[in-house]
């Protein structure tokens, strides 16, 4: 799966593909803005777009080139293909204990042109699918392990999909619900603790809006929300 990546990252980027998207271009700005720009900082995050995806990228755009070339776009979408991939392979084989239907889905879900594209790019989807075949691992998990582990890694991987992309925050309800449910003991304990944690991620951007513009919904509110 990391060579099929790879190669529709060398693929769409010997094609000047990345920024086809005008959203993949503001990604990738927005990024370069926080470590180069008139005002560099935290604040040059904005209100509008979730931040983990512009965080990932710090590291990568203070090189020039990187940035120029677009190359560096690719990189934290690309390692978020392969490991969605991998808790895919993971929740699958567990749910019908078969590793043939296991790799069956990993493949179609990895042969998928436009996922292979979205990949190459700053876009967010990539990032997204990693978040939730987490999500879908963990819970996965905890429904035959019943482990504490199983709640913690449900509610990081959920954490993180919502400061990646906002579908994520309609999930939290309904994962901390089906945890409930599952669960053999303290039923309510487990919700709590998915939802609590998970929930987190609004929280701080809510409080981030708050503090940028003075209005906690001003990232669906504002002048610049879609």
């Amino acid at each position: 799966m990391a060579a099929l990546s790879a190669a529709a990252v060398w693929f769409v980027s010997r094609r000047g593909w990345q920024f086809y998207y005008g959203d993949a271009e503001a990604h990738w700005n927005i990024a370069r803005r926080v470590v180069d720009s008139k005002t560099p900082g935290y604040d040059q995050i904005g209100t509008v777009w979730l931040p983990l995806p512009h965080v990932l990228m710090l590291a990568l755009v203070r090189s020039d080139s990187w940035w120029r070339n677009g190359l560096a776009a690719a990189i934290p979408s690309a390692l978020s293909f392969v490991a969605a991939g991998g808790f895919l392979f993971a929740a699958v084989r567990r749910v019908f204990d078969s590793t043939p239907a296991a790799a069956a889905s990993t493949v179609l879900f990895a042969a998928n042109p436009n996922l292979l594209y979205l990949q190459s790019t700053p876009m967010t989807e990539a990032m997204f699918f990693a978040c939730l075949m987490g999500l879908l691992y963990f819970t996965v998990r905890f429904r035959t392990e019943q482990s504490w582990g199983s709640v913690a890694g449900a509610a990081i991987a959920c954490f993180l999909g919502t400061l990646t992309r906002y579908e994520a925050w309609f999930l939290i309800p309904f994962v901390a619900v089906y945890l409930g449910v599952v669960a053999k003991g303290r039923r309510w304990l487990v919700a709590a603790v998915f939802a609590l944690v998970a929930a987190l991620g609004p929280a701080y951007w809510l409080a981030h809006n708050w503090w940028l513009s003075g209005y906690p919904l001003e990232f669906y509110r504002g002048p610049y929300s879609a």
